[in-house]
């Protein structure tokens, strides 16, 4: 399958897509290092963006309007008319400063409406980062786990009793079981192979199978969600690609974020732009965060 045009916007570091509105036909995505939060319905076309003041990690569609924003030293919440409210941050969470210069990276809402997200240090200093849970009320914050490295792609199954993660130096997707608001029993589902590039952010389809966006590999790959096995390679004509989400009415069709140097754009003409492909399966609807 191959993937085409959706949004010739230029993303320095495109990121973090979503799906919203009544036929989730409403995409969001992030620069994050142009400092941007974008959208584009999926129908009509009418486009959108707004400035932050700091790198934007991942912006989230609340149920209230608005979105949560991983900015720089957040997260914090944005209504929908640009009124700023804060909430716990990582340093409140670690009871610490860190002593590496982190950000937000991707975020994802759980079944049950708690914010999972996680940071990645700028000089990708390994296990400077760490993943962190915020209660859906947007009032706890909490430190899961540290020894991270860049957290990436995370989703998890239908009945939302397995949760899927990427750090992504590790090469590998992992998965926790889900027992109320807690993840256990970390183990590894597949380990990549070298020479398809690095995986990055990611989605679950209704049949719980994992569909991975593969950094410096411009492909977007879906592997079985028990086996591990590669079931289908959507090439992207973009070389970082780093995410992707389901959308429209039925589901049915595949956002894709990228990332793009200037460098890139001789080789790869549609680098950093957003991509949309229809890969045959319906996929789970974007959770919105409740606060």
């Amino acid at each position: 399958m191959k993937a085409t045009l959706f949004d010739d916007r230029f993303n320095i570091l495109g990121e973090g897509p979503t799906s919203s509105g009544p036929k989730n036909e409403m995409i969001k995505w992030v620069d994050i290092d142009g400092k941007k939060v974008r959208s584009r319905h999926l129908r009509t076309g009418e486009i959108t963006e707004y400035d932050t003041p700091e790198p934007v990690g991942f912006a989230i569609p609340r149920v209230s309007g608005g979105e949560i924003l991983g900015t720089e030293n957040g997260p914090i919440l944005r209504d929908a008319d640009g009124t700023i409210h804060k909430v716990p941050t990582r340093v409140e969470a670690d009871g610490y400063k860190a002593t590496q210069v982190v950000r937000w990276n991707d975020a994802k809402v759980s079944p049950n409406g708690d914010l999972f997200l996680g940071t990645l240090a700028y000089d990708y200093k390994t296990n400077a980062a760490a993943f962190y849970q915020m209660r859906g009320d947007g009032k706890h914050l909490r430190r899961l786990f540290g020894d991270v490295s860049i957290s990436n792609g995370m989703d998890w199954t239908v009945d939302g009793s397995k949760m899927y993660y990427i750090d992504t130096p590790l090469r590998k997707v992992e998965i926790f079981d889900c027992e109320e608001r807690d993840i256990k029993n970390r183990r590894t589902l597949v380990e990549f192979e070298a020479g398809i590039g690095n995986p990055d952010g990611m989605s679950i389809d209704e049949n719980d199978n994992l569909w991975i966006a593969f950094w410096e590999g411009h492909a977007i790959r879906c592997y079985d969600g028990k086996t591990g096995k590669l079931l289908e390679v959507v090439d992207v004509p973009s070389y970082r690609v780093t995410s992707c989400v389901f959308a429209g009415e039925n589901l049915d069709e595949l956002i894709i974020t990228s990332a793009g140097l200037l460098t890139d754009l001789k080789e790869w003409p549609e680098a950093g732009m957003t991509h949309i492909v229809k890969p045959g399966v319906r996929g789970q609807k974007t959770a919105l965060f409740g606060a």
